[in-house]
């Protein structure tokens, strides 16, 4: 007969079978009562203390055995629970390896490709702008030599011909120049798809020791902070003081059998 530490670990939605905590509940019975049992004799012994104190050896004695078996039932679960779960971690690794090594090739083909096509695209956008500077230039200089040639006409009429003339050049260069300007930034449509230029500030450290902490200070999570603290007391105790920080000993008893 089916028990149910027999029902299979995967199912479909819709799934009659049991959960995964009926199945450890099952299967790990016999630690779930051990540790009920512990549990029972913490409390009747917390319960025995007056105030919530020790006042006894025999008292120490019972608490510290209460505490001993504790701490072995917990190794006990911790290694059982790593059993349990060694194969499920096991079938996650390689499943997170097998997509990853699909889709690392792939994503390393976009970078390569990428880079080539941004090559050739900027390439393409910095012959842009020359080439809209170049018209720029040019229609500046026709309109300068309309403003000349109005300059040196001997009719009134032809001169304010040519004085037009050179309003639309100089309007013109103008347009052009604005043209210029924004050449080879705007994002390249392709049939293929669409190729944008993205510009990332990135760094190299050149000299550790010189880095402007105070300046990161800012950008530091709270928990980095902590972290090198702890790395501080560990290695000076409260032998080299900071400023800010209380650094004080916080004794706590432990059980060794």
């Amino acid at each position: 007969m089916q028990t149910v530490s027999d029902a299979p670990s995967i199912a479909g939605p819709g799934h009659n079978l049991a959960t995964v905590t009926e199945i450890l509940k099952d299967r790990f019975a016999d630690l779930m009562d051990e540790a009920e049992a512990i549990a029972t004799r913490a409390n009747n012994a917390k319960d025995g203390l007056e105030e919530g104190k020790v006042d006894t050896d025999d008292q120490s004695k019972l608490l510290i055995e209460i505490g001993l078996d504790a701490s072995k039932l917990a190794a006990k679960l911790d290694k059982k629970r790593l059993e349990t779960t060694q194969p499920l971690r096991d079938e996650v690794d390689e499943t997170n390896e097998f997509f990853n090594t699909i889709g690392s090739r792939m994503k390393r083909v976009k970078s390569a490709f990428e880079s080539l096509v941004g090559a050739y695209d900027t390439a393409k956008r910095e012959a842009e702008k020359r080439a809209a500077a170049k018209a720029a230039e040019e229609a500046a200089a026709e309109a300068k030599r309309k403003l000349d040639e109005a300059a040196a006409a001997g009719h009134s009429i032809e001169s304010e011909v040519i004085l037009q003339e050179a309003a639309r050049a100089e309007h013109r260069a103008q347009h052009l120049a604005g043209q210029a300007l924004s050449a080879g930034t705007g994002p390249t449509r392709t049939d293929a798809g669409t190729v944008s230029q993205r510009t990332n500030w990135v760094f190299r450290i050149k000299d550790a020791s010189k880095i402007d902490l105070n300046k990161l200070r800012p950008h530091i999570p709270i928990a980095d902070i902590e972290k090198a603290i702890r790395a501080h007391i560990r290695a000076n105790r409260d032998t080299v003081p900071l400023k800010g920080v209380e650094i004080y000993p916080d004794t706590k008893a432990t059980f060794r059998s």
